[in-house]
């Protein structure tokens, strides 16, 4: 079953026939399905949409497509000196989906930890064509973790934010010609933590897209091998040194924190500033929210409860 809140707001609505809905699954290794889906039947506080057999087998309607059918010829590659040196360069990579030339067919960017990025422009015939050179995205001096599409400073077309393990992340406008320029330095999104996914949603009610991103941590201190050195507090050991505040004694085991995730306010133009989470954000008790560090893999930005407000879920 699919489930989905009925108080989403699409910014890119794909119209599809009536009683149809089209939806397109990309499997990790660069296989694509295509599956047809019945109207949501509506519950109290969801919609579900059950899957429809193609030919009454019980089976779900998929129809694998091999990549070289396809035209997306990708690998992620990550050698064995990035992992050695960062474990936490194995948690995968991310895809973004996007009509970035408004031909009316979805595109797709793949992110890559230990080589080039590429963007692959859907040509309307079921396949796609290779045009990373063409649009300046190949994103080559960082170690891409996530990414998505959208329009960031306003003018119609989508841009292209991607995610780095360390840093910086990368933001890239499209420009009328639909080359992406590289403008992260002067956006204000250079931090270097160990970021993965990310959202946008309008936070601060201003008519534009703020940023939610989540940050992992680009060291597993414990994993990799550093040195962690304690000392006893009152009787009670306690890490001290350089990673004091990630790492903590509980219980008499050594238990390993991630990094805070951040918000961004967009000025409406691309450009960003960091968010102060207490000046910002308050708890279920009304008091500032301090946030906490923790390994952050995903979110979502919607209105979950109906208020016109929207909800973040990490």
């Amino acid at each position: 079953m699919l489930q989905s809140s009925s108080h989403v707001r699409l910014l890119s609505p794909v119209s599809s026939p009536q009683g149809l809905a089209p939806a397109t699954f990309l499997i990790c290794n660069l296989l694509l399905a295509v599956l047809t889906i019945k109207p949501p039947a509506h519950s109290a506080g969801y919609r579900a949409i059950p899957l429809l057999p193609p030919n009454g087998s019980g089976k779900p309607g998929f129809t694998l497509l091999p990549a070289h059918q396809l035209g997306i010829d990708f690998t992620n590659h990550l050698s064995d000196s990035r992992v050695r040196k960062f474990q936490n360069s194995m948690n995968g990579c991310g895809v973004a989906a996007g009509d970035f030339n408004g031909d009316g067919w979805c595109d797709l960017f793949f992110c890559n930890k230990d080589g080039p990025s590429a963007l692959f422009r859907a040509t309307g015939a079921g396949s796609f064509a290779n045009v990373t050179a063409l649009t300046g995205t190949a994103v080559t001096n960082q170690i891409s973790a996530g990414a998505a599409f959208a329009d960031l400073n306003g003018d119609g077309r989508l841009d292209l934010f991607v995610s780095s393990f360390g840093g910086p992340n990368a933001l890239l406008l499209q420009e009328a010609d639909g080359q992406f320029t590289d403008t992260t330095a002067p956006s204000g999104l250079v931090g270097r933590t160990g970021s993965t996914s990310m959202a946008m949603g309008d936070l601060d009610g201003d008519g534009d897209l703020d940023l939610y991103l989540c940050n992992f941590g680009t060291l597993s201190v414990l994993r990799d091998g550093g040195q962690v050195s304690t000392r006893m507090v009152n009787g009670k050991p306690v890490v001290t040194g350089r990673y004091a505040a990630k790492i903590k004694i509980i219980d008499g085991l050594m238990v390993e924190f991630g990094e805070p995730d951040a918000v961004y306010w967009n000025d409406g133009s691309g450009r960003f500033t960091a968010a102060n989470w207490g000046e910002s954000f308050l708890d279920e008790d009304g008091k500032p929210y301090l946030v906490q560090p923790d390994f952050g893999l995903a979110v979502q930005i919607r209105d979950t409860n109906g208020d016109g407000l929207p909800d973040i879920y990490v």
